[in-house]
């Protein structure tokens, strides 16, 4: 492939000694070699630091950045700030990415120009969808509901042009913890002129409860807090005023539905997922049962 433009790969770490290692392992010896990684230490109070020091050490490409321990929106933002990618990808400390990740994206990237690259996710669980081919999406159906945008959050799924962050000026809600990537990514497949699907770039999940310093009860309380309040209603008034509040909550739509029908009354019935299978007896739903498919 002829690409060679430089990729920020944005890594907010707190507390990451378990993980950082095999994080940074996939990114050091990706196919792709033009990276630049922005370690953004969120005020770590185990050796994630002296980890990642050593790895710095003999990889010119990694970059440290460290500050009083802020969430990880604060954390997001610094690390965009310091980026000068042509894309940026956003990386949680404890996941990691196939080696072949971002030549397989970059490439996607020399092809299209797409504002936003989407890629696919392992993880097993939750039926993030996969690409059979290259797809360009510009109509806002298409980009919402073929990235699954409606349903998934997280912004791990997808390269960003810098210049289109730059353009629209999008930046992480520094007083929410948590739920940062909905306020991020949603928007942002909103304003894009084109988004890519990009099949084969596989980001993979480990799940971990580490949410850079913030307990569950933090994280709930933290919610109810005036600036995540704010955060919320500028969200809606988005959605509300680029005609996306309905795409954006539009359910799973189910692969099958089967039932069982009594004087023309449904008495049973089951819905078919992607990776799950939902009973109802009434209407009611009375069980859940999860899928894993290859």
């Amino acid at each position: 492939m002829q690409s060679n433009f430089l990729i920020s790969v944005v890594v907010p770490m707190y507390n990451a000694e378990r993980f950082i290692a095999k994080c940074l392992e996939h990114l050091i010896h990706q196919t792709y070699k033009n990276l630049e990684i922005i370690i953004v230490d969120d005020g770590s109070k185990d050796g994630s630091v002296a980890i990642c020091n050593k790895y710095a050490a003999n990889d010119k490409r990694i970059k440290i950045i460290s500050q009083k321990n802020a969430g990880p929106s604060v954390a997001l933002n610094t690390g965009m700030a310091a980026a000068h990618g042509e894309y940026i990808h956003f990386h949680d400390h404890d996941d990691f990415v196939n080696l072949d990740y971002f030549e397989i994206m970059a490439h996607a990237a020399e092809l299209t120009g797409a504002d936003i690259l989407c890629g696919e996710v392992n993880q097993p669980e939750y039926n993030f969808p996969r690409f059979a081919a290259l797809e360009i999406c510009t109509d806002l159906r298409d980009k919402v509901l073929k990235t699954a945008a409606n349903k998934f959050n997280p912004a791990w799924r997808y390269l960003y042009k810098k210049s289109f962050l730059d353009k629209t000026g999008l930046k992480y809600e520094p007083d929410v913890f948590g739920a940062q990537d909905l306020y991020f990514t949603k928007p942002a497949i909103v304003l894009a002129d084109s988004v890519a699907l990009v099949p084969g770039a596989v980001y993979n999940v480990v799940n971990t409860d580490t949410a850079l310093g913030k307990s569950r009860k933090k994280l709930r309380t933290a919610a109810e807090r005036p600036g995540a309040r704010a955060a919320h209603a500028r969200y809606c008034e988005f959605m509300a005023q680029h005609g996306a509040t309905e795409i954006m909550s539009t359910p799973e739509q189910p692969l099958e539905v089967q039932e069982l029908r009594l004087f023309n009354k449904c008495i049973s019935k089951r819905v078919i997922f992607q990776n799950k299978i939902r009973y109802y007896f009434l209407g009611i739903n009375i069980a859940t049962r999860r899928l894993i498919r290859e």
